[in-house]
């Protein structure tokens, strides 16, 4: 039976094992990283909330960890964003709410690309995300006028992998949704996996998801875009192309 792997926090994983499952295969999640909630910083959430009117998820951990602290605010007054397509639908199901996302492309490049964000003069963005991450959306929108702050609400934690289950049955495909989730994949692994990994089948959302498993050496990846059925789409039609 084809076993694929899911490399993304458990609490985001069960729909799509789900549907790994329902195509048949042996489906399993690969503890990578974890998100641990940081209390002071959610405490301080909804006051910073409302000083905002822009209230923008950088992910769907962000969501996750973000909402039920805002949920009792009334939001209706403020735009919402985020990037991709499911994150959108999710956050929109939340608040019922219209959400703000970039139709095409699932990063910040194409949230930037919006025409309602060419001119941010005067605008008050609140971005919620884990403790680093890439700076360009905040320096982008300062750039245009914005006033940005960022709250950072969770910090990634190692996983425990099952090293030894991994070693007796590599899967036949890893599906890993973000680059650090790439970095920690090597990391945790360890030099002596490095051969295996370099030629295991990847599954990935986003080009630059992809770029870093290269430069490890990784040459089988197949990128979708970012939604769970384009990602089992995907493996589907590489595998069906190599029985």
């Amino acid at each position: 039976m084809t076993r694929v792997l899911a490399a993304r926090p458990l609490a985001q994983c069960a729909g799509l094992l789900g549907k790994l499952r329902a195509e048949g295969w042996q489906a399993e999640h690969l503890p990578l990283m974890e998100i641990e909630p940081l209390p002071a910083a959610l405490a301080a959430l909804p006051a910073r909330a409302v000083q905002a009117d822009t209230l923008f998820w950088v992910s769907p951990s962000a969501i996750d960890t973000a909402w039920p602290v805002l949920a009792g605010l009334d939001l209706s007054g403020k735009r919402l964003a985020c990037v991709g397509a499911a994150s959108a639908k999710r956050l929109a199901d939340l608040s019922g709410q219209t959400v703000l996302h970039p139709a095409a492309g699932s990063d910040s490049e194409a949230l930037l690309a919006l025409p309602e964000l060419a001119d941010a003069s005067g605008q008050r963005w609140l971005i919620i995300r884990g403790e680093g991450g890439r700076a360009l959306l905040a320096d982008t929108l300062a750039a245009r006028g914005a006033r940005v702050e960022v709250a950072e609400v969770y910090r990634r934690v190692d996983g425990a992998p099952d090293w030894a289950a991994f070693d007796a049955a590599p899967p036949d495909a890893v599906i890993i949704t973000s680059g650090e989730m790439v970095e920690q994949l090597f990391r945790l692994a360890g030099p002596r996996r490095m051969g295996t990994l370099q030629c295991l089948l990847y599954c990935v959302p986003h080009p630059r998801i992809a770029e870093r498993l290269d430069a490890f050496g990784a040459t089988r990846i197949v990128t979708t875009r970012a939604d769970d059925a384009a990602l089992v789409a995907g493996l589907k039609e590489w595998f069906r192309r190599h029985p």
